[in-house]
């Protein structure tokens, strides 16, 4: 089962309770973009954190409070298997590190996240279609490991990256595009 999941990169508590007022009501599941800011209000879908900080470790304990189904972070270590009874935990590797750099660590976590744009942080920049290569290479090495890809997804290509074998399509800028190209199908 493939998921299309919107994603969230809000400026403060307002832009976030806009932004999810504007999901379509049948959207219970999102992706939100956590910067070094702490901007958070309760809400009644199911939600997965991406932290995109230096200390991710430090936040981790206080999303899953929150109730995050789901934590990526950029560092890989042994402090984060201490969560993973709690919340599922994915491994998000950005386009310039060398898939070798964290095969060794994939056996750690629950998913693996793959960033698909050069400059992670905001919204709107294009897939870099470097991503996949890199779907196709983690899909043979570990095919039970699922795939998330996060950047430039749109219209054009999320049927190329599905078969390619990711699992979990994270949509920022073109989700609401996306959204009502699937719901007419």
């Amino acid at each position: 089962m493939h998921e299309i999941i919107p994603a969230i990169l809000p400026k403060s508590e307002e832009d976030l309770k806009e932004k999810l007022s504007l999901l379509p009501a049948e959207i219970t599941f999102f992706h939100i973009d956590v910067l070094e800011e702490d901007i958070w209000m309760e809400n009644n879908r199911d939600f997965e954190v991406h932290l995109m900080v230096r200390e991710p470790e430090q936040l981790m304990a206080k999303w899953i409070e929150r109730g995050a189904k789901r934590l990526s972070v950029h560092t890989a270590g042994n402090s984060l298997a201490q969560f993973r009874s709690q919340a599922e935990i994915g491994l998000a590797v950005e386009l310039d590190k060398s898939l070798e750099e964290v095969i060794p660590f994939l056996n750690f976590v629950d998913f693996v996240h793959l960033m698909s744009i050069d400059e992670i942080g905001e919204q709107g920049h294009a897939l870099n279609e470097k991503v996949f290569g890199r779907i196709k290479t983690l899909q043979e090495k570990f095919p039970e490991l699922p795939i998330s890809v996060d950047g430039g997804v749109n219209v054009r290509n999320y049927q190329k990256l599905l078969e390619l074998g990711a699992d979990r399509l994270i949509v920022g800028a073109h989700f609401r595009e996306l959204w009502n190209l699937l719901k007419t199908k």
